[in-house]
């Protein structure tokens, strides 16, 4: 009789966390209208790396100058790299209106850009701003350039509440995609160069 009370209880404990628990997610809404592919070039945006102190499920929100509290109810949707890595690519999808190949081989004919983002600071403080700062690396996979390295910083005013905080962070990796974006197109002019 008590391992079925035992298991009443868990049962119980756990559906009252899941019931409050809310899931969010750093994918834009889809346009309603997709830009067109140009088709004059690939990418390939490899897994990126985050902090470990943001590297969870959890959201993990800024507190004060040295507190950080990871919310057991709210989570994002994905592990956080995984996440960063796919809004990433559909932002860079929309600015280059060409597709991310994800690892498979490239299409013959076309240059192809390898893409590394290292996230150093991924920031969240709820009803204020989302912060993330970053490192790209583009490199030309023919070879005939030499690889590009360009720092990021995107700072996002967060509405009220998780939800406006996951917005203010879809806007701020959005804005590093752009950059990106900007830095692949350098490599069809007469040098490749960091955004300003």
């Amino acid at each position: 009789m008590k391992p079925l009370v035992l298991a009443v209880v868990v049962v119980v404990l756990a559906s009252c966390r899941s019931a409050g628990s809310r899931y969010y997610t750093l994918v834009s809404a889809p346009d309603t209208k997709p830009a067109a592919a140009t088709h004059s070039l690939q990418f390939d945006v490899l897994p990126v790396s985050v902090p470990p102190e943001v590297d969870r499920a959890e959201i993990v929100v800024r507190e004060g100058p040295g507190e950080l509290t990871p919310v057991s109810t709210r989570s994002w949707i994905a592990p956080l790299s995984l996440e960063i890595r796919r809004a990433f690519s559909d932002e860079l999808t929309r600015n280059l209106g060409a597709r991310d190949i994800a690892g498979v081989t490239p299409a013959a004919g076309l240059p192809t850009y390898r893409i590394k983002l290292v996230v150093q600071r991924f920031e969240s403080v709820l009803g204020k701003r989302a912060v993330i700062d970053a490192i790209s690396t583009v490199h030309e996979m023919s070879g005939a350039s030499p690889t590009l390295v360009c720092s990021h910083h995107a700072s996002q005013p967060a509405g009220r509440g998780y939800d406006g905080l996951a917005v203010a962070h879809q806007r701020a990796l959005a804005q590093i995609a752009k950059q990106v974006a900007t830095a692949v197109r350098s490599f069809q002019g007469e040098a490749a160069v960091c955004p300003k």
